[in-house]
């Protein structure tokens, strides 16, 4: 629902109607040009123009334009454009108060086309004089501020419910794996190469003594390495389209890759050249350098083999990223079981949730209420506004105790009796709510008592408190324990519950628990069809509660993913480096590991002479990796108001977990001789 003046600043191809009149009038409507061929079919627009449109069975509205759909990306995806003044008009005007400034809502939006050589400093400056004038009855005065425009796709600062935002330190960080991950395998190549470079000593005297220079070999080796990456490169284009497929849950609708547009070639090629060069250069200048005459000894690289400084560097590097990829790993999954099995509370079990069109008479809901009380397996049914778990802002409560009043914002729901029994809150001080029609009394949270100066629950009851809007003071009846009405990502914050009829449009129902998943389907099952006796024309759509409460935490579920699978991907990239470099050490020392075999070795001893260097590099590894992983996720439990402890035995078993790994393939070429 917009204003006239919305396509006065974002600019849409009109191909029916005038940009200056069609929304002008309420019960109009423009649509884009895929939502008027999905209404009306494949007619010719001009004929769309002053037909029907029916919203929710009874908002009907005319078309008065069809506008032209965006062509590209866009977190302003509207394509149905409703005459603001429709609500006035319509049963809208219950849902949407436009003459109250008391309450703020997050799906409301207000867009700001500034003058010319007008700086949004200037603007903000007028703001406070507005709230002042405009918006009375809050404990703190809300304040206005302007987000650019192209601000809104990243800055998870402000919240709307149209935007499809994108949290960019996720990005930074899915960039910063890919890296990592990347440099692993340019490691793993200069480890192997410089490894095996004694085995192409007596060629590179060769080439030096047909005159080859130092350059030249330079360049050869170069070039050997970027075919290899090129034909890396050809592998994962075709096994990029698989990984796309494994990986659609974390892609948003929209998003695809063109693997012919300039863009992403400038970026293979970039690839290409910045990892053949990281990868190559170093043994190819240490390949080229090897005097001829040592060279066709055999002998050009044995000083290098033998101390292996870099080589072990660089085994140091692939280990610590492995080790904080697993730290990281261990903690992401133990914070994220807390949250999700943390006591809120509330009781989330069992639960079902639906909601009911504001069109619909309470009436009808009465009748599905009370059918749906009848069916076994129903122990309470709830009407109510949203959940204990929804993040409803914008409430303000007030405590007039004489010269100054006391306030505090605070979450909300309007509901019934039976919320507080069907979610399981607990009432600490006073009585539950009575249903009534219009808000005649209160019951809130400890969190609220206590802002609103109350030292003790039982002082609260009796007291009366407004909610910033006209004629709102009631008195407080009740006090619930304190529970978690946001994500865990949040304090437990102020929260009040009054009874309010017309505006309980949500319905939740507690299934009785103790039974199979087949006895839930059936009592479902009946509900649907209570449901369809009563609104025939509307679809069943439920939600489980405690499912609701897991979508809080979907992008941490979604990193927790990731993490394991970047896990993954380092360890087994790691020990395949590992394993080249154990199958070289072997075949180099095969004299010395036969004559120990001769002299009555093990395997076991063998395996564990080739491991000691191993061993200590991985314990170094440990030690560089531990600080930086606790830093890191340190800082990513910052977010949650409610986190776990870092404990010592996730860096220890990390680091078993590692050389485990690590002497296993080790060991493998050793095991198999």
């Amino acid at each position: 629902m917009t204003e006239p003046q919305y396509f006065n600043i974002f600019k849409y191809q009109w191909l029916q109607g005038n940009s200056a009149t069609a929304l002008k009038e309420p019960f109009k409507v423009v649509l884009s040009r895929s939502e008027a061929l999905r209404y009306f079919g494949t007619v010719p627009l001009a004929a769309i123009i002053g037909k029907q449109v029916i919203y929710n069975d009874s908002l009907r509205l005319t078309v008065s334009g069809i506008v032209e759909d965006w062509t590209k990306n866009s977190d302003l995806a509207f394509k149905d454009f409703i005459s603001f003044a429709t609500v006035e008009h319509s049963f809208l005007k219950h849902d949407i108060d436009l003459h109250n400034w008391g309450m703020w809502e997050f799906n409301s939006q207000g867009y700001v086309k500034l003058a010319k050589g007008v700086t949004p400093a200037q603007i903000e400056k007028q703001f406070p004089g507005f709230v002042k004038a405009h918006i009375t009855g809050y404990g703190k005065p809300p304040r206005l501020l302007l987000q650019p425009l192209a601000d809104i796709h990243f800055n998870n600062r402000y919240h709307d419910v149209y935007s499809r935002q994108t949290h960019l330190p996720t990005l930074y960080a899915l960039i910063a794996i890919a890296v990592f991950i990347l440099l692993i395998a340019v490691i793993n190549f200069i480890n192997l190469s410089t490894a095996q470079s004694l085995a192409r000593a007596r060629e590179v005297g060769v080439h030096k003594v047909l005159g080859g220079s130092k350059t030249s070999l330079t360049v050869q080796f170069m070039v050997e390495t970027f075919i290899l990456t090129l034909i890396a490169v050809v592998i994962a284009l075709f096994a990029i389209h698989l990984v796309i497929f494994l990986f659609h849950p974390f892609i948003p609708p929209g998003a695809n890759l063109s693997l012919f547009s300039p863009a992403l070639s400038l970026f293979l090629v970039l690839i290409l050249i910045v990892t053949s060069i990281l990868a190559g250069f170093y043994p190819a200048r240490l390949l080229s350098s090897y005097l001829p005459v040592l060279s066709l000894k055999g002998q050009g690289a044995t000083q290098f083999n033998n101390k292996s400084y870099l080589r072990k560097t660089l085994i140091v590097f692939q280990f610590t990223v492995s080790l904080v990829f697993i730290i990281g790993t261990l903690i992401v999954g133990k914070q994220i079981n807390f949250i999700l099995n943390k006591d809120l509370g509330f009781n989330k079990d069992a639960i079902i949730t639906m909601h009911t069109e504001w069109n619909n008479s309470i009436d009808q809901l009465n009748v599905f209420c009370n059918k749906v009380k009848e069916i076994p397996g129903v122990q309470v049914v709830s009407r109510h506004r949203t959940t204990p778990a929804a993040e409803r802002h914008g409430g303000t409560i007030i405590f007039n105790k004489g010269a100054e009043n006391s306030k505090t914002e605070a979450s909300f729901d309007f509901c019934d009796e039976n919320y507080v029994s069907l979610f399981g809150l607990k009432i600490v001080a006073g009585r539950n709510l009575i249903h009534s029609d219009t808000i005649k009394e209160y019951l809130i949270n400890e969190t609220c008592a206590k802002a609103l100066g109350f030292k003790k629950p039982e002082d609260a009851v009796g007291k009366f408190v407004g909610i910033g809007m006209p004629n709102s003071t009631r008195q407080i009846v009740g006090v619930v324990k304190d529970f978690n009405s946001k994500s865990l990502h949040e304090t437990v914050t102020p929260f009040f519950m009054a009874s309010v009829t017309k505006s309980e449009r949500t319905v939740s129902i507690k299934l009785s628990t103790g039974k199979g998943i087949n006895d839930f389907k059936t009592t479902i099952d009946q509900i649907n069809k209570a449901w369809k006796e009563v609104y025939p024309n509307e679809k069943f759509e439920y939600t489980f509660f405690d499912q609701t409460i897991a979508n809080f935490y979907n992008k941490e579920q979604k990193t927790s993913q990731l993490m394991n699978t970047a896990m993954l991907i380092a360890i087994f990239i790691s020990c395949m480096g590992l394993f080249g470099l154990a199958t070289f050490t072997a075949q180099q020392r095969v004299k010395e590991i036969g004559i120990r075999k001769v002299l009555g070795a093990t395997a076991v001893s063998i395996v564990s002479m080739l491991s000691k260097e191993v061993l200590g590099l991985i314990i170094i590894s440990l030690l560089v990796a531990s600080p930086i992983a606790f830093y890191l996720m340190h800082n990513w439990l910052q977010d949650f108001a409610y986190r776990i402890n870092i404990n010592l035995w996730v860096f220890l078993l990390s680091g078993l977990a590692a050389i485990v790994i690590a002497l296993l393939t080790v060991s493998f070429p050793e095991m198999h001789r």
